[in-house]
């Protein structure tokens, strides 16, 4: 573990200011899943910055940031026990999120994390992107998450997907039908075929991408981490050739596709 016991119990006195736990210090079932999620996901982020210069300024984009209780958690980590320079920047198309949560920061004396109105495509920044990452981004956002990282060259991104309807309902596959017909196991291919498209699609535009369980099934069924860094990689034809025989095969691409297709 990056982040020591002791450290943790620091972090989590932010806790009942952000409305993860109560003035009694409690937490129902749903929230302590959620603290574990974001405790894991913060070592994630520390293991891809830990090693950049103290000097460095780090800038991190949440895409989809809801409640922002992951950006909470990064900033105060990287501010009071790092003691470094960071900014981020939350963004989500729900105001009363955006309003609630710069309350909280304001309370908590955070003054270098903002909060946008905003879909993630038509967010504007012009600096260097250390990370962007979102947490659980529901259906078609994950894919605006990682096209946003694509296009401004953000050295890592860290995706969770949520919720993939729109492929889940695209998807077809005669040779596994006899699998796919029982809901359970369709939503697992659709998963696994999905985030696989997209690690691939990455690897197309100089990302090298892997995928891995960030937390133990036990806090979430969604504990898929895609993780992508600036690289440069070589066998982009074979690359290619992959892809499209996946997407043949279940007749389906995810949206990150269509992006990168306009932009070109």
């Amino acid at each position: 573990m990056l982040i020591s016991p002791q450290n943790r119990k620091t972090l989590e006195t932010i806790f009942e200011t952000i409305k993860l736990k109560n003035s009694d210090g409690e937490s129902g079932i749903d929230k302590k899943c959620k603290i574990e999620q974001i405790f894991s996901y913060l070592e994630m982020i520390h293991s891809n910055l830990r090693k950049y210069s103290l000097k460095r300024k780090l800038v991190l984009i949440d895409s989809g940031a809801g409640n922002c209780y992951l950006s909470f958690l990064v900033f105060y980590f990287y501010t009071k026990i790092e003691q470094r320079n960071i900014t981020i920047h939350c963004v989500d198309t729900n105001e009363s999120l955006m309003d609630k949560c710069r309350d909280k920061a304001q309370k908590l004396g955070f003054n270098q994390i903002f909060f946008h109105v905003s879909d993630i495509l038509d967010f504007q920044y012009s600096g260097k992107v250390d990370i962007v990452y979102s947490l659980h981004a529901c259906n078609s956002a994950t894919d605006k998450t990682l096209y946003f990282g694509i296009t401004h060259n953000a050295a890592t991104i860290l995706s969770v997907s949520c919720c993939q309807h729109d492929i889940k309902k695209r998807m077809r596959n005669r040779r596994y039908a006899g699998i796919t017909k029982h809901s359970v196991f369709k939503d697992r291919f659709v998963y696994m075929v999905g985030d696989s498209l997209r690690a691939l699609l990455l690897e197309t535009v100089g990302y090298k991408s892997a995928i891995f369980e960030f937390v133990s099934s036990r806090y979430t069924d969604k504990n898929i981490m895609l993780r992508a860094k600036k690289s440069s990689l070589g066998r982009i034809e074979e690359i290619k050739s992959e892809y499209e025989k996946i997407k043949n095969e279940f007749c389906v691409s995810p949206e990150l596709e269509t992006y990168l297709t306009k932009s070109t």
